[in-house]
């Protein structure tokens, strides 16, 4: 890369579009060098000045800019090269770590099975290498921009006032498309993790039971800034559209991957879900019932729940529906007639199953509990808030019996405050997590997988699955959608 202005000279002086027409302005509307011909013909109707003008103008106002470019977009694009740096040094570190568990396990297997345990060690390092050579590429394309962007900054700093007019106009139009392209790049949009999950060993089916590789790849696809509160519901109803409600307006809103409103459920309730036939179905805590609309938002019936509060709701594989109901006593501090339970019921209002007490039919199973799952194998999970900061994930078989219990251990947080959970169609757990800015991946038995997202200045409330996409709402009002592989 050129390192002086000789660099970025240029030969033209002369109009592009009219031969030998000298150029004598600078069009504001296109960002074009003009002749006379151009003013009257294709740029009569656009803002230009003179040569003369715009360069005064310019030469006042670029070394202003090309400092402020160098003092704070340079340093957070750096920061993204280092963050590529720490994503490729992830996925090493996990690459190594699924070599040596697949090597310690090794050890207490015949001599026969050697041969499976290296294609399962040469599977994880071509996924891992193509991880890398991802981010790598990513972080070599923003390195020379980054590169480019500090000897033009500083060469139009610099040397101002002795460049050559026409080149000042040339050198900042293309600065500024090489700023426009490196601050398009960022390391939250491409994750792509592998994970190694040694099973139980049986000779007889030796090859199933080494354990599978669980290979999950999440890249961001869109990003909607259409709100600034707590985002509290999504319901997917597309890969571009999702009924989505945020904290102060508690009506639900169909948005397209634009932010664009495409219509409004005129319905003040608690909590909102879409049943697989396509009714809609609203909790309202207040008159501690639960509604289910029709797609044109005529009631179809009423479910009372009196005197239990519903507050959160979730659809199952079968259009039965886990409804979290509570009673109005203290949040965390319970008393013998406290009421916690987590009910799976048809929409007709018929209760299945009552989940509220362990075994003993003494010991409660949740203290709050929030966003309910049923996954594909039928276990139900339940976010439980155990105080104000503070909570655990809850899996049930469906008999009630409890599973499995996450605290956060993954990640080995001080704190786990879970939020919302969902499942996808492997039987992956899918934790959001407010400490760590991040979604918790988890197996079907409760192992941690990874952290599929990590987000630096976010924190993500609620997520929803539809097809290879999932969509995630966060505490400050975005919302973003990912392409999901898994």
């Amino acid at each position: 890369m050129a390192t002086s202005s000789e660099a970025f000279q240029f030969a033209l002086r002369t109009c592009k579009n009219h031969d030998q027409k000298e150029i004598i302005g600078y069009c504001k509307t296109c960002q074009e060098k003009i002749c006379s011909s151009c003013i009257k013909e294709e740029h009569a109707t656009h803002d230009w000045e003179t040569i003369t003008d715009i360069l005064r103008e310019k030469k006042r106002s670029l070394p202003k800019e090309c400092k402020e470019i160098r003092t704070h977009q340079l340093p957070a694009l750096r920061r993204e090269l280092r963050r590529f740096d720490v994503k490729i040094e992830i996925a090493n570190i996990r690459f190594e770590q699924n070599e040596a568990t697949l090597n310690s396990s090794r050890q207490s297997y015949i001599s026969k099975i050697n041969q499976l345990f290296d294609d399962r060690i040469n599977e994880c390092r071509q996924r891992s290498e193509a991880a890398t050579q991802i981010y790598q590429s990513k972080r070599e394309g923003l390195k020379q921009k980054v590169e480019f962007l500090d000897v033009m900054t500083t060469s139009l700093d610099v040397d101002i006032n002795t460049l050559p007019n026409h080149d000042i106009l040339d050198m900042e139009k293309e600065m500024r498309e090489e700023l426009e392209k490196a601050l398009s790049y960022s390391a939250d949009k491409y994750t792509s993790t592998t994970v190694f999950v040694p099973g139980l060993m049986d000779v007889q089916v030796l090859e199933n039971m080494i354990g599978e590789i669980h290979s999950v790849s999440v890249e961001e696809k869109y990003n909607i800034e259409r709100y600034s509160e707590l985002i509290c519901s999504i319901n997917p109803i597309s890969d571009t559209k999702a009924w989505i409600r945020h904290m102060k307006d508690y009506r639900s809103k169909l948005l397209d991957v634009n932010g664009e409103e495409l219509k409004c459920m005129d319905v003040h309730s608690s909590d909102f879900i879409i049943s697989k036939s396509g009714d809609f179905v609203h909790t309202y805590q207040t008159m501690c019932s639960i509604s289910i609309f029709s797609e044109d938002e005529n009631e179809i019936r009423t479910i009372d729940t009196k005197p239990l509060k519903p507050t959160f709701i979730s659809i199952t594989d079968n259009d039965d529906i886990l409804v979290t109901l509570v009673d109005g006593g203290d949040l965390f501090n319970l008393v013998s007639t406290s009421r916690r339970i987590v009910q799976r019921m048809t929409l007709t209002g018929k209760v299945l199953y009552s989940y509220e007490f362990r075994e003993d039919g003494k010991t409660r199973l949740f203290i709050r509990p929030l966003n309910t799952a049923e996954n594909k194998n039928t276990n139900i999970c339940v976010v439980n808030k155990l105080s104000k900061n503070s909570g655990e994930l809850v899996v049930l078989h469906r008999d009630g019996r409890i599973k499995f219990t996450y605290k956060g251990d993954g990640l080995k947080l001080r704190e786990f405050q879970p939020v919302d959970v969902e499942c996808d169609s492997k039987c992956h757990v899918l934790v959001t997590e407010y400490i760590s800015r991040s979604i918790h991946m988890l197996s079907s038995e409760g192992m941690y997988l990874c952290a599929l997202c990590l987000f630096d200045n976010l924190r993500p409330y609620v997520i929803s699955l539809h097809d290879d996409n999932f969509w995630c709402g966060f505490y400050d009002g975005k919302v973003k959608v990912f392409k999901y592989s898994n």
